[in-house]
C-alpha cells in the first residue's frame, strides 16, 4: 500500500458557456471555490499534496486563495498549462489543449499516484474517499487505472445541452470504450436522449505515475495528426478509451453513493448554491 497520494484539480479551462471564470467563483456561506470543496473533502479522507493546472495568468489569484485555505500541515503547487507556441505560431488558438494535455503537464512534478478532478464539479465525499482507496491500494507501476462512474440521469443540466463520456464495461467493470455524446439534455425535446442510467466520466480519474509515459506519446501521435489547430483538443477521454482499446492499460470503474454537481450554465449557480446550503 502506497503512502503518498496527490489531488490534482483542472482549473486552466475557459468555461465558454458560463460566461465568466468559472473556476474561480464562489459558492455557499462559506465562500469557497468548487474545487476548494472538493479539496476539503480530500483532506477528510487524507489527501496532503495538492496541484492545481491553471492559467498563469491566474496565477496571483489561485496562489492567494490557496496559501489562506489550506491548513499547514497539507503543501500545494501551481502548475501551468502550457500554451505549446511551436504548434500555434501561425494561429490565435485561445483556449487549453485539452484535458490529457492538462494531465501530461504534471508529468515532471507529480511523482505519487493521484487523482484528477475537473474545477467545476462537485464529486461528493464519498467519491473521493473511493478514490483514494484505490490510490492507496495501486502499485506505482502499475498500468490500472480508475474512474469514478455517475448515472447519466444525475449530470444533465435543465438550463441547456451538455456533453458527456458514456462508459461501456465488461463483466467485471472494467473500461471497454468510452462515447463522447453531445446535446444531451433532461428535456428529450431539447437534445439527444441515452438511458438514464447509462454510466458517464465526470472527469474524477485515478493514475499512477504509468500514465504519464503514455500521455507523451499520445501527445505526439496527436501533434501529427491535428486538423485544426484552433480548436482540436487532446482529451483524456478519447485518450483513455484509445489506450485501453490498444491494450495500453485498463481502467476499473468505480460506482459511488455521491450524488454530482457541476456547473456549465450561468443559469446552474442557483442549484449549486441550493445544494451547498442543505
Amino acid at each position: 500500500m502506497v503512502e503518498e497520494i496527490a489531488f490534482v484539480v483542472m482549473a486552466a479551462g475557459i468555461g465558454s458557456r458560463y460566461n465568466g471564470t468559472k473556476q474561480l467563483e464562489t459558492f455557499g456561506e462559506s465562500k469557497l471555490t468548487i474545487a476548494e470543496y472538493n479539496v476539503q473533502h480530500a483532506i477528510d479522507v487524507g489527501f496532503r499534496q495538492f496541484y492545481f493546472v491553471i492559467d498563469d495568468k491566474f496565477a496571483e489569484i489561485f496562489h492567494g486563495r490557496l496559501k489562506n485555505f489550506l491548513p499547514s500541515n497539507c503543501k500545494f503547487e501551481l502548475i501551468y498549462q502550457k500554451k505549446e507556441e511551436a504548434l500555434t505560431k501561425f494561429c490565435n488558438r485561445k483556449k487549453p489543449w485539452g484535458t490529457a494535455h492538462a494531465i501530461m503537464c504534471c508529468g515532471r512534478i507529480v511523482c505519487c499516484n493521484f487523482c484528477v478532478t475537473n474545477a467545476d464539479d462537485l464529486y461528493g465525499h464519498d467519491a473521493i474517499f473511493r478514490m483514494a482507496e484505490f490510490l492507496r491500494s495501486a502499485e506505482k507501476k502499475s498500468k490500472t487505472f480508475a474512474n469514478m462512474a455517475y448515472a447519466l440521469a444525475e449530470t444533465l443540466s435543465g438550463n441547456g445541452v451538455v456533453s458527456r463520456g458514456v462508459l461501456s464495461t465488461d463483466g467485471d467493470s472494467y473500461l471497454t470504450s468510452i462515447d463522447e455524446v453531445h446535446g444531451l439534455a433532461m428535456d428529450a425535446d431539447k437534445g439527444t436522449t441515452l438511458l438514464k442510467d447509462s454510466l458517464v466520466s465526470m472527469n474524477l480519474w485515478g493514475f499512477t505515475p504509468e500514465v504519464f509515459k503514455l500521455l507523451e506519446e499520445g501527445w505526439r501521435k496527436f501533434k501529427q495528426n491535428v486538423s485544426d489547430i484552433a480548436n482540436d483538443e487532446f482529451g483524456i477521454s478519447n485518450f483513455i478509451s484509445s489506450a485501453v482499446k490498444e491494450g495500453q492499460c485498463s481502467v476499473k470503474i468505480i460506482n459511488t453513493s455521491s450524488k454530482w454537481h457541476g456547473i456549465t450554465y450561468q443559469t446552474d449557480r442557483a442549484l449549486i448554491e441550493k445544494i451547498l446550503s442543505e
